[in-house]
């Protein structure tokens, strides 16, 4: 929910694929669960086209190849759902990128260069963060929580052993499976940096045979004192550390936070009021929301009111604008740049 509340789009997008994995495996498929998968991937692709492809892939291999879920109906649903999530994304490219391919090239660019790359060792590092690990050089993790990635693939391999025995039934734990592993792979291998929730999709489908696993374990703990005191253990264990995570991540993010309040309070001391238009090299965005400005992008023809600089000097046309540091930030570095009165 930290996530989707920044407004950034991996939890639409682990709900989306959950919800079109879920709608996809109804047995009765009928309009409303076409409607559901329509509309979980429309939201995926909407979100984070590549996810969308990602999730799509396997969905269209299952509605060909397994009798089970064979036929057009599911076809039909998940090109739609692609289709409808990809329309907007591909308008917009041709409207502010000049077509989809320079779109593309830019979003490879802004991810540092889209290519193979082993990206686990950052992955395994950003568990306890940085919120973004871009670079993760000289970042440890904490031993504590690497637990999280060895408990989740012991209990998704315990629900699909477990699974084997339902006959039909094992299926959609292996197809659930088989989406996690899709849309978390570009991530692993193509991205070389790490973020947390770029794994979120994937921990939302692996929970599926992972609860299964958990199901199992409890089961046999019940006739087991030993297995129930372990399993016990486990839990426990595991939620303290991710409550501890929890809260170290909501100081963090209230003192960085503060450093919003602390810029627009130095902008509001330099006589900038809305309506302002700012600019940055970090957090304009954020700072001009605070302040109640509008913000642009650096190389916008706008006129800004102010700029705000985290160790870094002003472009080349606010050289000459009275410039002042921001006192007593939690992320040192900040000042801003106002535009002198005419």
């Amino acid at each position: 929910m930290f996530y989707a509340n920044s407004a950034m789009p991996n939890h639409y997008t682990a709900m989306g694929a959950a919800a079109a994995t879920g709608c996809f495996l109804r047995q009765d498929a009928g309009r409303g669960a076409y409607a559901g998968i329509v509309a979980g991937l429309a939201v995926v692709t909407l979100m984070r086209p590549n996810d969308g492809a990602a999730v799509a892939l396997p969905l269209l291999v299952a509605a060909l190849v397994v009798p089970a879920w064979r036929g057009r109906g599911r076809l039909v649903a998940v090109v739609a759902g692609v289709g409808a999530g990809a329309l907007p994304w591909v308008v917009e490219a041709w409207l502010r990128f000049g077509g989809v391919a320079r779109r593309l090239s830019e979003a490879s660019d802004t991810q540092g260069g889209m290519r193979p790359v082993l990206s686990l060792k950052a992955h395994l590092t950003a568990l306890d963060g940085p919120l973004l690990c871009r670079p993760c050089t000289g970042d440890t993790v904490a031993s504590g929580v690497v637990e999280w990635w060895l408990l989740l693939p012991l209990l998704v391999a315990l629900g699909l052993w477990t699974a084997r025995r339902a006959g039909p039934a094992r299926a959609p734990m292996w197809l659930a499976a088989a989406v996690a592993a899709s849309v978390s792979v570009p991530y692993l291998f193509l991205v070389p940096y790490a973020a947390p929730r770029f794994l979120l999709p994937g921990y939302a489908l692996l929970v599926l045979p992972g609860a299964v696993g958990l199901l199992a374990v409890a089961g046999r703990a019940r006739g087991s004192r030993p297995l129930a005191v372990g399993l016990a253990v486990v839990l426990l264990g595991h939620a303290t550390v991710q409550i501890t995570q929890v809260r170290t991540h909501v100081g963090v993010q209230e003192r960085a936070r503060g450093d919003w309040q602390r810029i627009s309070a130095v902008l509001r001391e330099e006589g900038v009021r809305p309506p302002c238009l700012l600019k940055g090299n970090s957090s304009a965005i954020p700072v001009a929301y605070t302040a109640g400005c509008a913000s642009a992008g650096m190389d916008d023809p706008a006129p800004a009111t102010a700029v705000i600089l985290r160790r870094a000097d002003p472009p080349r046309w606010a050289r000459d604008w009275p410039r002042r540091p921001v006192p007593d930030t939690y992320n040192p570095g900040w000042s801003v740049a106002v535009r002198p009165e005419s």
